[in-house]
């Protein structure tokens, strides 16, 4: 199948499209929501050319859709179509269970005849980031919500010990679902453990 996906340089997203490449489906597309005016993403605030090098990495089109909150919906939608015309027959997210991100996502894909998939639905979340650690991908904390955890976190690579920290703290979601913090996914670990052969 080919697919594009919902990158947000995150953890999650990384794991759903390693998921997806290691079942011999094809990367067509990354689809990243950018701000309109601004070289970042939104949420994470990561520079576009992070998301560059990693499409050329995964020898696969990078599409921004610089959007503002007024218009978020509707460029992801012309993003979506896009990838179509490039031969996506879904789009993945890395979402896990807020009902709300799974129904928006759906919505999106529904409008332009896309099938909407999301890899680590409802899956607990001690075996995603098990999951992930084994992956040999490094991620980097980038963003912390700053009532829930400390803000020197941020530059921490997310590693065993800090895994089991976020999962011992029941103040938290340990994925960080409901956005207590933000990973990016280093390039020179996509490019060792995600680059096609």
């Amino acid at each position: 199948m080919k697919f594009s996906a919902s990158f947000s340089g995150g953890k999650d997203s990384t794991l759903a499209i390693k998921r997806m490449l290691d079942q011999g489906n094809d990367l067509v597309a990354l689809i990243v929501s950018t701000k309109k005016g601004q070289d970042l993403s939104w949420t994470h605030n990561l520079e576009n050319r992070y998301f560059e090098d990693v499409g050329q990495i995964l020898a696969c089109k990078v599409i921004f859709t610089r959007a503002g909150l007024e218009d978020y919906e509707v460029q992801f939608e012309e993003a979506l179509k896009t990838s179509k015309d490039l031969g996506a027959q879904a789009c993945i997210f890395g979402d896990i269970d807020i009902q709300d991100h799974l129904n928006w996502n759906k919505a999106r894909c529904m409008r332009v005849g896309l099938e909407c998939i999301h890899p680590l639905e409802y899956e607990d979340r001690q075996a995603i980031l098990e999951e992930f650690l084994k992956t040999g991908l490094e991620a980097r904390i980038v963003k912390v919500n700053k009532d829930l955890l400390e803000e020197d976190l941020v530059g921490r690579i997310l590693d065993r010990d800090l895994v089991e920290n976020f999962e011992t703290n029941k103040s938290i979601d340990a994925c960080g679902e409901n956005g207590e913090y933000h990973t990016r996914v280093e390039v020179w670990s996509i490019e060792k453990y995600l680059k096609k052969l």
